[in-house]
């Protein structure tokens, strides 16, 4: 039995560490004047991989909308995205991550904004009503999308609720989607996943690649 579980650990880490090399690799040549060709079917197959794009059907209502965390540039695409589901009636619920630290400074205070009074300015901006918006605490761990799913999960169960829609970037739907997965186990529960449309780089591209096989070979 231990011998089966030290083979299967072997070929986790193998399968993994043929991966990073693959990229690494890639990474070189991409940086070669003839690379112009190999790098747009690459990235056109990372995506293929990283995509798990799955909005909710016409009509349906949704308990509630879940924003993942990201830095400020890539949440103001997720809220505008939330916020155009919001204004087309698919929830009245907007779950954001309450993120502490402070931002950029507001002229109104005097006083540089918390994380999370930026992101309820950015979501009115966006028309949508402070009331209409709840910031989820979510205690801090070393993998930040596995951490948010385990507490959001819970507190669905918590709820009683039956559906969800998980806004991100697009290349990261594929990685919400297993982690959720995990932990929901529930087919009751329903999963959607929103991209937000954030334009993409083929560098982050390989680096969510290689975090997603972690997910996958490791948490999952």
């Amino acid at each position: 039995m231990l011998n089966s579980k030290f083979k299967t650990k072997n070929t986790k880490l193998s399968l993994i560490s043929t991966t990073i090399l693959v990229f690494a690799i890639s990474a070189i040549w991409l940086n070669s004047n003839n690379a112009g060709h190999f790098r747009t079917n690459l990235k056109q197959f990372i995506l293929d991989e990283l995509i798990d794009i799955n909005p909710p059907p016409s009509g349906e209502k949704i308990d509630a909308i879940y924003v993942l965390g990201g830095s400020p540039r890539s949440l103001a695409f997720k809220y505008k995205t939330a916020a155009e589901l919001f204004h087309r009636g698919i929830s009245k619920r907007i779950w954001i991550l309450s993120r502490p630290g402070k931002t950029e400074f507001s002229r109104s205070l005097g006083r540089n904004l918390t994380n999370d009074e930026w992101s309820l300015q950015k979501l009115h901006e966006f028309g949508v009503p402070e009331e209409n918006i709840e910031a989820i605490k979510i205690e801090d761990g070393f993998f930040g999308t596995f951490t948010e799913a385990e507490g959001i999960s819970s507190l669905l169960k918590s709820r009683g609720y039956n559906n969800i829609v998980l806004i991100s970037s697009d290349d990261h739907t594929k990685r919400i989607k297993i982690s959720f997965d995990n932990f929901l186990k529930d087919p009751e529960i329903k999963i959607y996943t929103q991209g937000s449309g954030e334009k993409l780089l083929l560098r982050h591209a390989i680096v969510e690649f290689i975090k997603l096989k972690v997910y996958q070979y490791f948490l999952i």
